[in-house]
């Protein structure tokens, strides 16, 4: 049985540069035992935003996904805790994360059946394999 993905709560830094992507910045205590002082660490992640549903200063929740989004992204927002500027109602909803790997998954469906088309030659089958994606998306 796979372990829950951890959460994590921090706060977007960076939104509106990247496509379907954020920063978010995490900040969690260490304790210097020579010191014995606590001191703050923070921690940046680029997380998967596909509705583009958030802005700089909103407080999210983010877990870890069961595959690497892309060579950086590795986390997917869960919910946005406290917004910041307009009110959640007015933006795009947030993916849960069931339904952001349902989605994945589907997607990489459709890519190894067009993938298994092409391999068996069908040129006409391929061509309308993609314009069937294309209508339903």
């Amino acid at each position: 049985m796979p372990t829950p993905p951890k959460i994590l709560c921090g706060v977007v830094v960076s939104a509106g540069k990247m496509m379907k992507a954020v920063k978010v910045r995490t900040v969690k205590q260490v304790y210097n035992s020579f010191l014995k002082k606590q001191f703050l660490r923070h921690q940046s992640y680029l997380v998967s935003d596909p509705n583009s549903s958030l802005r700089a200063g909103d407080v999210v929740k983010i877990a870890a996904s069961e595959d690497q989004i892309s060579r950086h992204i590795k986390h997917v927002v869960t919910e946005i805790v406290s917004p910041w500027g307009p009110g959640i109602e007015e933006r795009p909803p947030v993916m849960t994360l069931e339904e952001w790997v349902t989605k994945r998954r589907e997607q990489r469906e459709r890519k190894v059946e067009r993938r298994m088309l092409r391999d068996m030659g069908g040129e006409e089958t391929v061509e309308g394999l993609v314009e069937r994606t294309a209508v339903a998306s």
